[in-house]
C-alpha cells in the first residue's frame, strides 16, 4: 500500500482484487479472522442501510422558505445530502458496495473450506471398507 489515503472507489477496487486474487487461489485467510471479519460487515451493513434509509429525511428544500437564496440554500442542502455524486447517500451507498465486496471475499473463505472438506469426506468414504 502507499502511503496516499484511499478514497472509496480506490477501496472498492482494492476490494475486489483481494477477492478475485482469492477466487485465483492466490489469497487466503485464516478461518477464524474469515469469520469474525464477515460478521463485522454483516453487522456494519445493517448499520449502513439503517442510514441509507435516513438520508431519506436529511433534506426538505421547501422548509427554507421563498426567498431567491433560500431556495437556492435550500437545493445546496438536498443536493449535499441526497444528490448524485458527492452526497451522504451517494458515499453511503459506495460504502455498502465495498462492505458487501469485503463480505465475498471472506466468503470465498468459507466456499472453498466446504469445498475441500466435502473432497476428503469423499476421500476417506472411498478408502474406508466396506460394511
Amino acid at each position: 500500500m502507499t502511503d496516499r489515503s484511499f478514497g472509496l472507489t480506490d477501496n472498492l477496487i482494492h476490494w475486489q482484487m483481494l477477492r478475485d486474487r482469492a477466487s485465483a487461489g492466490e489469497l487466503s485467510v485464516e478461518s477464524d479472522v474469515a469469520q469474525r471479519c464477515d460478521r463485522a460487515c454483516e453487522i456494519y451493513l445493517l448499520d449502513l442501510s439503517r442510514m441509507l434509509e435516513m438520508t431519506k429525511g436529511l433534506s426538505r428544500p421547501e422548509a427554507f422558505g421563498n426567498l431567491p437564496s433560500a431556495q437556492q440554500l435550500g437545493a445546496k442542502f438536498h443536493r449535499l445530502a441526497v444528490g448524485e455524486e458527492g452526497s451522504a447517500r451517494f458515499a453511503i451507498k459506495q460504502q455498502i458496495e465495498i462492505i458487501k465486496t469485503m463480505r465475498e471475499f471472506f466468503r470465498h473463505y468459507f466456499a472453498s473450506v466446504e469445498a475441500v472438506d466435502s473432497a476428503t469426506a469423499a476421500t476417506v468414504e472411498a478408502l474406508s471398507p466396506p460394511r
